[in-house]
């Protein structure tokens, strides 16, 4: 294959995989993990569920590598490289903002994440143990961000790292429950810049 048709071939796939998970995402936004049957995400993409196949193999690769997408590729992409070299309290104010800014900007990819994590809860154990690492992970980033924080002067003298860390996932999870809820009654936008001023004010010297 020369390198002009394989480059073609190659954005040709690229962008069904990404309509693919697009669909994937809009199902389980809708209707949960149950409704993200390969067939229904064919035909929500407009291929056939025989390409579903052959691309991500099972249900339960196709959600992986979805999960994957919108948790640990989203936070590589959007988060962690505008951390570094900032003061630790301004690393753990750009999380949440990105996390505020996503809602605003596309808050469909925000709620097909907070199903998963819901659905995590119930018997799919894949999905349970990513979130699990997920969540550790996440724990872990802001402890060091705390750290960070008390090292350079940023974060204020007692705050304890890992229970800093705990508090600000379970504040973000909080919106999240009630916004996946009751998305017509509650505001996540003004709820996740509130945190932000929150969190600033309580780790601020």
């Amino acid at each position: 294959m020369m390198p002009a048709t394989r480059n073609r071939h190659q954005a040709r796939s690229d962008l069904s995989t990404a309509r693919l998970l697009d669909a994937a995402a809009e199902l389980i936004a809708e209707g949960g993990y149950e409704a993200m049957t390969l067939a229904a995400v064919g035909e929500r993409a407009s291929y056939s569920r025989g390409l579903v196949t052959a691309r991500f193999g099972s249900k339960d690769q196709l959600l992986a590598v979805l999960v994957d997408r919108i948790t640990t590729g989203w936070s590589h992409r959007n988060v962690l490289p505008r951390t570094v070299g900032r003061p630790g309290r301004d690393g753990i104010l750009i999380l949440i903002d990105a996390i505020r800014a996503q809602a605003e900007r596309d808050p469909r990819a925000l709620r097909t994440l907070y199903a998963l994590m819901f659905e995590a809860l119930g018997s799919n154990v894949v999905l349970r143990d990513h979130f699990v690492e997920f969540h550790r992970t996440m724990r872990a980033d802001l402890a060091r961000l705390v750290r960070r924080g008390l090292r350079d002067g940023s974060v204020r003298r007692g705050v304890r790292p890992d229970d800093e860390a705990a508090l600000v996932v379970a504040e973000l999870r909080g919106i999240g429950y009630q916004w996946l809820l009751d998305p017509a009654g509650f505001e996540p936008v003004n709820a996740l810049r509130y945190l932000a001023g929150a969190v600033d004010h309580r780790l601020r010297p």
